[in-house]
Order: structure tokens, then sequence, then C-alpha cells
């Protein structure tokens, strides 16, 4: 992931470093990966500069760059940087011209004779940008840590995080910084002048409708979307790592990955795959089928055991989120970086939009759309028989979707205070436009996109996870065609099987589950809960966040052996390692009057 901050004044009072002849924009200061980059003019050689009263600064991959260019003809030059092509975008069109970016990305955009700052990213989140705004300057960053310190909010946390993260269910926009926010995924955030915000959503999934004679025409149509999901993210000559589980999702995209190199399709130089297992837990243990595609691929993954890693940290960002990435999850990438890599592709995503609902019973309205009753009855009755529920109750739901309500998870262990702001409605995915054999799936994907979960975790600067499955025109290729397409009675994935028999092993293929993780994580749990302190001796309760009566009892319900998976102890024993890792922490603020004027021109 690149880097890109700045900070603009509203006043324009100077901001150092500047260009040695002063013609900068009074107040201005935006730097990148590359180089400082002053309005109209780049402050070092080996930049193309922009045109005159416009910046940019820009993190990310356009991945289709020739049809950009085609529309855009002479307004870029004959060798465009990608920075290049979206300010083009936006001269032309204004920020709606952002929505014909289909790759990962975020920008902040200058617009030095309307005095505007822009601030944007693509439609899923894949790139992060936080912001944070104040009577006399906005500042953003890449890096959340980053922006923290430097706009003096790191001691300032927000009881609207920790009830969104003990309830699993985060606004895109909040952080656990007061006056920090994130910029919300497929929305450009204009600031004025005088700090006036304004927020334009550019992009929003169009259903469309796809309905071809043939299953070998809807096969072929995947295929084609899924080697330009994996290729586009292999645009370079370095090394590629992969994640691999031995699942359907990262396997395929393991394999295409491989077939790409074998094929020279992408240029870069090898991939390398990277696994993590439970050794001591045989439920989840994934290496048999991690070996099947080792030897397809002629490549051996690095094995990292989930058990040795438990309690695996950063401390250079586990204060920043509790988000951070750590445990098994950190040990891969340290394993990535130690090797040199920087680029790692993950099937992320791809339960979402691959269809893998067990019970897609709504894919029979499609039946009822053309009239076709009979047919819709017969499909029912399917459906009825392979997920083993009542026809009546099928039928039920389907008359009137929405009945069942999904459990408040975490609600019950928050202080009375956080548990209003816990169950506060959280703005809902616009489904309506969607068919209703569609509508789930799209809540699925929409789920992701408007709830940022691409930030999720917050991963160490020098690493770029890139996810295939949310290549923008897979995802509306497989909203746009017939519901009994991607899933079908006894068999999740339906479409996706039969697409990819042909680079994917046939025991991956069979594959109906993964393995089973949770009795890895309730030892785990278990193990850490045991060596907590009293609960009233907690930083999270004694912030007001947890209620010490509610966890007691969960605690004691978990270490006798008689809760769940401990899923919301989990929630809290993470709040409690990040509180913990901020007060080992000496460089985070203490003070809540920080003088914010002074580090941010640090």
């Amino acid at each position: 992931m690149g880097m890109q901050s700045g900070i603009l004044y509203f006043d324009r009072r100077p901001t150092p470093p500047a260009p040695a002849d002063g013609r900068v924009e009074p107040g201005l200061w935006m730097t990148d990966d590359h180089d400082d980059l002053w309005c109209g003019r780049a402050s070092g050689a080996g930049r193309s500069h922009p045109p005159a009263g416009w910046a940019i600064t820009w993190d990310g991959r356009i991945d289709n760059r020739d049809d950009l260019l085609l529309r855009l003809g002479s307004r870029v030059t004959a060798f465009p940087s990608d920075a290049a092509v979206a300010l083009a975008l936006v001269e032309r069109w204004g920020v709606d011209g952002l929505a014909h970016l289909v790759g990962d990305w975020s920008l902040a955009i200058r617009d030095c004779r309307r005095r505007t700052l822009h601030l944007a990213r693509d439609w899923m989140g894949a790139r992060p940008l936080y912001y944070c705004v104040d009577p006399h300057f906005v500042a953003w960053s890449t890096s959340l840590g980053d922006l923290a310190l430097r706009c003096g909010r790191a001691g300032r946390l927000t009881d609207a995080f920790a009830a969104g993260f003990m309830t699993i269910r985060p606004a895109p926009c909040v952080t656990p910084y007061e006056d920090i926010g994130a910029v919300p995924p497929g929305t450009c955030l204009s600031i004025s002048a005088d700090g006036a915000q304004q927020r334009r959503r550019f992009w929003r999934l169009e259903p469309g409708r796809i309905r071809y004679p043939r299953l070998a025409d809807y096969e072929e149509h995947l295929r084609m979307l899924w080697r330009e999901a994996v290729v586009s993210r292999m645009e370079t000559r370095e090394t590629i790592w992969a994640e691999l589980s031995g699942g359907l999702d990262s396997s395929s995209v393991v394999c295409m990955a491989d077939r790409a190199l074998r094929s020279a399709w992408s240029p870069a130089r090898a991939i390398r795959l990277v696994s993590h297992a439970t050794l001591r837990s045989p439920e989840g243990d994934e290496r048999r089928f991690i070996a099947e595609v080792e030897r397809q691929a002629g490549v051996a993954s690095e094995i990292v055991a989930v058990e040795d890693h438990q309690t695996c940290t950063d401390p250079e960002v586990a204060w920043v989120t509790p988000h951070a990435l750590k445990g098994v999850g950190l040990a891969c990438v340290r394993r990535v970086r130690g090797e040199g890599g920087r680029l790692v592709l993950s099937g992320r995503m791809g339960d979402a939009v691959m269809g893998c609902q067990p019970d897609n019973s709504v894919a029979v309205l499609d039946d009822l759309a053309r009239g076709d009753v009979v047919r819709a009855l017969l499909n029912l009755r399917l459906w009825s028989r392979a997920t083993r529920k009542p026809f009546v109750e099928l039928a039920w739901r389907l008359a009137l979707p929405g009945w069942e309500r999904p459990a408040e998870t975490g609600i019950a262990l928050l202080t009375p205070r956080l548990r209003i702001l816990a169950r506060s409605p959280a703005p809902a995915p616009p489904l309506q436009a969607f068919r209703r054999s569609k509508r789930e799936l799209a809540r699925m994907v929409l789920g992701y996109a408007h709830g940022a979960r691409l930030d999720i975790p917050l991963l160490p600067p020098g690493i770029v996870y890139a996810c295939p499955f949310t290549h923008r025109p897979l995802v509306e290729f497989m909203l746009a065609i017939p519901g009994e397409q991607v899933s079908a009675p006894g068999e999740t994935r339906a479409l996706m099987r039969r697409a990819f028999a042909g680079f994917v092993p046939p025991r991956i293929l069979r594959r109906v589950s993964k393995g089973y993780y949770p009795p890895a994580a309730f030892r785990a749990a278990r193990e850490m809960a045991a060596s907590l302190a009293a609960p009233e001796r907690l930083d999270c309760v004694e912030r007001g966040w947890i209620d010490p009566e509610g966890l007691r009892a969960a605690l004691r319900a978990l270490t006798d052996g008689s809760g769940e998976t401990g899923a919301d102890i989990h929630s809290v024993l993470r709040l409690e390692a990040w509180l913990r890792a901020r007060r080992d922490l000496p460089a985070i603020p203490r003070r809540e009057e920080v003088n914010s004027h002074a580090v941010l021109n640090a």
C-alpha cells in the first residue's frame, strides 16, 4: 500500500517544507510515495506536472486504463500515470468521473481555482484514506496512526467506536479517534475553503439483467471475468505472494495466478504461497487440501501454525486500533516481508460474491417473475429437500421477506450508555432496485462496501492485499445473472464449480465446507480469559465501555466450558489488548489539551 498525506490550512498560512522559489498555493502541502506534489507543479524531478490549478496524490491501481485512455483522447499525454488519468476524469466530468475508475485506489485532489479539496476512494474501499477536519485546517493520510499523532487526537478515544466494535457492526466512517473519520467507499468528500463538507456518492451498484440460452455461456463469461480479475492484480515484475487456505476461494485465486504465469499473461517473476493451519486441531487442519493446490502449481506453501502465534503483535501499529493485524495473520505478513514480498493475492469476499448460501430458495422468484408457477413450485420442493426445511417454511419466508431478525452480538457486555449507541440504527444498503432473488447476495456484497470491511484488519506498512473477488465487473455479472445459476439445490457456488473445472483441482471443487475452526478459537479464548485480571481492573471497564458484572458472568461461562465459542469475550480481549498497547507506548499524548497546530507541521 502506498502512502499519501497532506494538510490544508483554511487561513493559507505557510506550510514547510516548500520549494525554494516559494511558488506554491499558500497553506497547502501534499505528498505521496513519489514526491511532494504542489498545485500546478512537482517539487522534484521525474513527476509529470499536473494541469495548472490542480494537484493530486494517488495510491492505487487502475484496471481499465486502456478504455479510459480511449474515452479521454487528447486530454491526456501519450503515457500518463494512473494519477494523471484520474485527474483527467475529474477535469472532464467532475467528481462523478471517478465512477469510471475500475480498480483499487484512494486519492486526494486539490482544485485550487475553486479552493476545494476532494478526498475519495474506490467502490469497495480497498485502499484506506482518513481525514481530520478542524476549525483551522483539514488533514488527511492513508495511515490512521500517522494522522492521529499529527492532529493531536491520539489520546482522544470515542465511545461510538467501542460500541460498534463490540457489536461487529462498525460504521465505515467511524474511527477510534475524535474528529477523525474514514472516507466512505464509493464517495467523494469535498471540503471548501471555509471548512464546509459535502459528500457525494459517485458510484452505486446498478442491477443489470443477463440471461443466456446455454449454461456454457455463463461459464465462459465467468472464466473471462475471473482471468481479468486475477491478472489485473498481477501487473508487477516482482514475485507475487498468495494466501492459500485450501478452500475454494483462495485455491481459485492461486490456480488462475499460476495459469497466468505459465501463459505469460502477467510480467510477474513468480508466485509464492503462504498458509496458516491449526496443526494441533485436526478439525481445522487444511493441509491435505493445501497439498492439492501445491501439486498443481508446483509450489510449496509456507505453513504457519496458528497455535504458535496466538499472541503475535506489532508494537508499531497495535496501539492504533483493535483492528490491527495480529496473531497468525501478522506472522504470515512477516514471513512475506522477510522474503522481500509486497503484494499478496487474497480470496477475501469470495463467499459473498460467488453464492455460498446453502439456502438460495429465493431463486424461485425468478420463475415467478416469468409467470412459470409450476417450475417455481417444483424448484421450491427441491430446495426443501436440499435444505431439509419444510416446504411451508420456505414459502412463508418468500412471502414475508425480512421476518428473521439477526442476533445482537456483543451488546449484553456493554454498559447501558454504550448499548444506546450500539442499537442506533445504521443506514442499510439500498436494495429496492434489486430483484428479490438477488437481494441477499446484494446485501452481502454491499455490506462489504458500505461497511468498508476491507479496512479490517489494519495492515503493517509496505504490504498490499489484492482481492480479485472485489473486481467490479465480476460482482456486477454475478448480480445480473439468474439466481438459479449462482447456487442450485444441494450445490452452493454451482456456476463457479462448473466454470472453474478446467484449472482448479477436482478435490477442491467437490468441497462443500471448510475446516472447523471454532474449537481452536474456543481453546485460545479460554486460555486468555483465564489469565485476565479481575474485571474491575480492566481498562475497558474503567473507561465505562464494558459492564463488569456481565463480563464476569460471561468469563465464568467460558472458563467452565458452558459458553459457546466466546466471540463476545474475544472482542473484549481485543479491546483490552489494544488499550494496554496504548498504555505501554509513551509516544501517545496523555493530555487532552493538545496543541494540534504545533504537531501538524512536525
